[in-house]
């Protein structure tokens, strides 16, 4: 008897301690997608780890979107539907899921409720970079073509969520939702490959943009050069020469901070036979830049530094990727890579570059 009346006393001690703890832990709602725990003025919300997006209808007294305010860094668009709030939320890629992603500001924290959620997993799949070698990735998202996906690119983009084809906020370029992850490498984070438009900004567009919210082109940035001449002049007889420069590139549309500066020596013949050995700088002026997904090819005019004659000159390599840093080089890469003068075509040297 005695026994017994232990074993019910410590039955009721654990009923009590875990339900004082219902009251302090959230929990995830009955589909495992999110907690909506209520705080004395207001709630957060937390979502599962694996999510790209997330949609929830909000209900309360007086909800106003105000009353929103997005935690880590995560993306959302809300509209206001008279009683209810629709939040779309996404941009989970830096999130601790353990801590919440939105806080909801409320006198009347008791009558906050979720009536609707609708969640998104994009397609994880992602394909060698160099099988892909029809198709040049894209900076999805970068609406405005700085090469940057910024607040500003999510302007442009959150006015046409939830539209369709045939209203007016509608616009193909926002409807990406069926784009996919085809490189590895540098790309290997980016949605850069377009699908095919569904006729919907909905959340898998929102999950693909949000992905890609932050990242910048990955031809950007200062890339660094080194060059060897090594050919048969017809104004100087043989000339060597080795060499280091840098680029620029400060935007997609691959304007130039600037023209490619090289510092070189060169050995050569003058035409009295003399060999001869200089240090001298050159630039390459008016220069155009082409990538594809296996290439990057440069063209532009050089002046030569002893004499001023100009020539149009084509740098040509293959593209290749170790960890964070991507290299365009010509030595040892086949024909129809290396430094070319074009008038009339011929080779004239090697190059390799990095950023």
């Amino acid at each position: 008897m005695k026994r017994m009346t232990y074993i019910v006393f410590i039955s009721i001690v654990v009923t009590m301690l875990m339900a004082s703890c219902v009251g302090h832990f959230p929990r995830f709602d009955q589909s495992g997608r999110y907690i909506l725990q209520r705080l004395p003025d207001g709630a957060e919300l937390y979502v599962r780890e694996g999510i790209d997006a997330i949609e929830i209808t909000l209900v309360g007294e007086g909800l106003k979107i105000e009353d929103l305010s997005p935690l880590q860094g995560v993306l959302i668009i809300t509209r206001s539907n008279h009683s209810d709030l629709t939040v779309a939320i996404s941009g989970f890629r830096n999130v601790d899921f353990s801590r919440p992603v939105l806080l909801i500001s409320s006198e009347h924290a008791a009558g906050i409720a979720i009536s609707k959620c609708d969640t998104i997993v994009l397609n994880r799949i992602s394909n060698s970079y160099w099988k892909q070698n029809s198709l040049d990735p894209e900076l999805i998202g970068d609406y405005n073509g700085d090469g940057y996906i910024t607040l500003s690119d999510f302007a442009s983009f959150a006015p046409a969520y939830g539209f369709s084809e045939g209203s007016q906020e509608y616009d193909e370029k926002f409807d990406v939702g069926a784009s996919e992850k085809q490189y590895s490498g540098i790309w290997q984070k980016i949605f850069s490959v377009p699908g095919a438009p569904d006729g919907s900004i909905t959340l898998a567009d929102f999950a693909v943009f949000a992905n890609n919210y932050g990242f910048a082109n990955p031809y950007l940035g200062t890339w660094n050069f080194t060059g060897t001449i090594d050919y048969e002049s017809s104004t100087y007889g043989y000339v060597k020469a080795t060499g280091t420069g840098t680029l620029g590139i400060s935007q997609q549309n691959w304007e130039m901070s600037g023209p490619v500066e090289i510092t070189a020596s060169s050995t050569y013949t003058d035409e009295y036979g003399n060999v001869k050995s200089e240090e001298f700088s050159i630039e390459i002026d008016s220069v155009d830049i082409e990538f594809t997904s296996t290439e990057m090819t440069i063209t532009g005019t050089m002046a030569n530094p002893v004499n001023g004659a100009k020539y149009d000159i084509l740098m040509k390599g293959k593209l290749r990727v170790e960890g964070d840093v991507i290299f365009a080089e010509s030595s040892g890469t086949g024909e129809g890579y290396g430094i070319f003068l074009t008038n009339p075509v011929r080779k004239i040297g090697e190059w390799t570059a990095h950023k």
